[in-house]
């Protein structure tokens, strides 16, 4: 039986891998694996590299947006010189391209194992009927060799499952990317009044950003007194991403404030109540989300896989339908009605349901089982 020793992760930025990947790379590497992390080159790689024991590689070739065969080709062959140079015993695959060019690299390379974490179905999962055929069509091919293929909630495993995409002895459910509750955790109440609502997330369509520039709108159209707030960036790899002008035109409109973006939420995320968002992207389990509540608040999202499994609704939130403005400024309204220790209570909930199912303490000793149980295989 032959002990893991070398693990690849590989994601589509080194950004991902920072912001999600982090505890699980610390783990790994403070188990005594070799610990390798492929990505494409951003500013993110020097910190990544000030983890003890980590190495980067750099791909070349990858391109989110890009549905080029040549390029796609490129990446292929340069993904597979990757794996036969390094020899992993696992590659642990996140985001779609490394989930299916990586897988057909792997066979390419030779004989080592993979594990594919499918973390939400993304714009594919709302895109346009021929892409979704289409994305269908090549998960089913390049998972067919992949050891286990995880899942962060039981929708999107069951939908794999129903279309026959997986074997049922591949799929493995892990809740959530995990969050770390020393990192993220409550730093005083803001005041009790005016109640601050937030988008924290990318600037995408997607995500339901509209959505909530609409509900804030008509709140402020009826003289509610609350603050409304955006915080991220644009995500120029990906084409449900809207430009910041428009968002910076609902600002100048005076219905809503632009934070820009921030690479620590934390301040944010203190000043503001409730956390909106009212995505349709076929989130895994949103990280955005698992933050603030970490951080005592309140969650409004929709009633979608990945978003509704963080929300007891009318206990620490409340569930939306996709698409609607109108439900989204009512929802806003039940919350502005709460008294203040209601508001704090449900907040409390958050915390006590991010720790007891989604933290790191849960999620990351689930992939080490994982990982040491396919080395024993």
């Amino acid at each position: 039986m032959k002990p893991v020793k070398k693990i690849l992760l590989v994601a589509n930025t080194a950004w991902n891998l920072w912001n999600y990947r982090q505890s699980l790379i610390r783990a790994l590497t403070q188990s005594g694996y070799t610990v390798v992390l492929v990505a494409p080159d951003d500013r993110f790689r020097d910190l990544l590299l000030q983890i003890p024991g980590v190495r980067f590689i750099a791909l070349r070739h990858l391109s989110r947006k890009g549905l080029s065969p040549l390029q796609n080709l490129k990446l292929l062959l340069e993904l597979s010189r990757i794996f036969r140079q390094e020899k992993p015993d696992i590659a642990l695959l996140y985001t779609v391209k490394p989930n299916i060019l990586g897988n057909f690299a792997a066979e390419l390379a030779g004989d080592f194992k993979t594990v594919s974490v499918v973390e939400g179905l993304g714009y594919s999962g709302s895109a346009a009927a021929r892409w979704r055929w289409l994305a269908a069509l090549l998960y089913r091919l390049a998972l067919r060799k992949t050891q286990k293929v995880v899942f962060l909630n039981r929708d999107d495993c069951r939908e794999f499952l129903n279309k026959h995409l997986i074997r049922p002895a591949q799929a493995q459910i892990i809740p959530g990317p995990g969050i770390d509750l020393s990192h993220f955790q409550p730093a005083g109440n803001p005041p009790a009044d005016p109640v601050v609502f937030l988008f924290s997330g990318r600037l995408l369509s997607e995500k339901g950003i509209r959505e909530f520039a609409e509900a804030a709108k008509l709140l402020h159209r009826e003289n509610v007194r609350a603050i409304f707030r955006i915080l991220g960036a644009p995500d120029p790899g990906n084409p449900a991403s809207i430009h910041k002008v428009e968002v910076a035109g609902w600002a100048a409109e005076g219905f809503l404030e632009y934070l820009g973006s921030a690479d620590d939420v934390r301040p944010a995320l203190a000043e503001a109540h409730v956390l909106v968002l009212p995505s349709f992207y076929r989130e895994g389990v949103p990280r955005s989300v698992l933050e603030a509540m970490a951080m005592g608040k309140i969650i409004i999202t929709t009633d979608t896989p990945g978003c509704r499994d963080t929300v007891d609704d009318g206990k620490n939130g409340f569930l939306v339908p996709l698409r609607d403005g109108n439900a989204l400024s009512d929802v806003m309204q039940r919350v502005l009605q709460l008294m203040p220790e209601e508001r704090l209570e449900m907040g409390a909930r958050s915390i006590r349901k991010v720790k007891e199912e989604f933290s790191d303490e849960i999620v990351i000793p689930l992939y080490v089982t994982l990982l040491e149980s396919l080395g024993r295989n």
